[in-house]
């Protein structure tokens, strides 16, 4: 555990001196005009399908000419979407982290986009920034996970290096905070996030933008026999044993509840031991990771939420959009979206019980419930839906490349 942790430490310090040394050297360059491309160039790691195309679906769209993915193997094919992967051996010498940097600048070097991006401060946005200065191009990181990928070293951002640390290293955090302040553009889920960076001064723009839901699909209120939903990677940071926890003490009062897990990951067999341990096996559909989740949400009575930290929960957007309404833990940025009492119910984090008795009283108040489920519907497609996130990435990545480059995007691309 030692060993894990001081190598967690010490590839981070690496990691953001390193960047830093780069950002600051390149920054004493004097930038160029240049006539934009169309293109930018984006890194990142995407767990499931969903969240990959409620991210890059409105980039596509955003009126670049095209958005050029590095990133480990293709995806589903998107419109204006290019994939740029590292060959299998180079990620085995140099990690997939690595491997993807170096791509960057290759990328980079061939396809000479306007702007760099990378999801996550370490590794994505890390080698945005390295390799968007050493091309004389604009930056932005995409804070995916809100502050907790900075505060402490990013110890409670569990998926992260950061959370290999073990306890806060300040040294880390404020590295990983002067390396935020090289970026042209933040793009952080909610408000919280966006309130955190504005008091630590950050010189560049802050822009609040989610992933987005398709806002039209239809909602039907009937036919509704999937009781609770939890969807999402079966990680440590989902604590979905809390999801089954919940599940087993509803069925004291409802016993015929039907639960669905809905996602993949490390956790998927002991949580299928801990749901025979807590005799609710039969209660609970295991469907692995979906595809087309909307099979399942418009299925789907109450969603639930018990992570341990959240940006915007795009998985929460896309069952709100649903008609789904949520019963969520009150972390991150969730309360951007879920209005309690009006929309969904935000639960004290880890309180079993209460999640249990908002469950149950949606459960047995089916007017309390349509009322909720229209609410969060309406909220969902006004603050997720496609086009409204489209637009938002259009101004910002405008306005952004314009400055850098001396020239109108739109008018050097017409």
């Amino acid at each position: 555990m030692f060993i894990k942790r001081a190598a967690s430490y010490i590839l981070l310090v690496f990691v953001y001196g390193f960047t830093w040394l780069i950002a600051s050297l390149a920054g004493l360059m004097p930038r160029r005009r240049w006539k934009p491309t169309g293109r930018i160039l984006v890194t990142g790691t995407f767990h499931n399908p969903n969240w990959y195309l409620s991210h890059i679906t409105p980039l596509a769209r955003s009126g670049v000419k095209e958005v050029i993915l590095v990133i480990d193997s293709p995806q589903m094919p998107i419109e204006n979407v290019r994939f740029v992967c590292p060959p299998k051996w180079i990620a085995k010498l140099l990690s997939r982290a690595g491997a993807k940097a170096i791509w960057m600048i290759i990328a980079g070097i061939r396809y000479k986009p306007d702007l760099y991006m990378g999801y996550h401060l370490a590794p994505g946005a890390c080698s945005a920034l390295a390799a968007g200065k050493i091309m004389g191009r604009p930056a932005c990181y995409q804070m995916t996970a809100g502050p907790v990928e900075i505060i402490g070293g990013g110890i409670n951002a569990l998926e992260s290096v950061g959370g290999a640390l073990g306890s806060p290293s300040k040294l880390i955090e404020t590295m990983a905070m002067n390396i935020a302040k090289k970026f042209e553009l933040i793009v952080v889920r909610g408000n919280k996030a966006k309130d955190y960076l504005t008091a630590k001064n950050i010189r560049g723009s802050i822009a609040v933008i989610t992933g987005s839901v398709n806002g039209s699909l239809q909602s039907v209120q009937n036919n509704r026999n999937i009781h609770l939903a939890f969807v999402g990677r079966l990680t440590p940071i989902k604590q979905v044993d809390q999801f089954i926890k919940i599940a087993a003490k509803i069925t004291r009062e409802i016993p015929d509840i039907r639960a669905v897990i809905a996602g993949d990951g490390p956790l998927l067999e002991d949580m299928r031991k801990y749901a025979e341990e807590l005799k609710i096996a039969d209660n609970i559909e295991f469907s692995g990771k979906k595809n087309n989740i909307e099979e399942i949400l418009i299925r789907t009575k109450i969603f639930i939420l018990t992570s341990k930290t959240e940006g915007m929960s795009i998985a929460l957007a896309e069952a709100m959009a649903a008609g789904v309404v949520p019963v969520v833990a009150d972390v991150g940025e969730l309360s951007d979206l879920v209005i309690d009492g009006v929309n969904g119910f935000l639960v004290e984090p880890d309180n079993i019980d209460e999640y249990t008795r908002k469950i149950v009283s949606l459960l047995q108040d089916e007017s309390l419930w349509i009322q909720c489920s229209n609410q969060a519907r309406a909220a969902a497609v006004k603050y997720c839906d496609i086009e409204v996130v489209t637009k938002k990435w259009q101004s910002n990545l405008q306005d952004v490349i314009s400055q850098a480059s001396g020239n109108s995007m739109q008018e050097s691309l017409n």
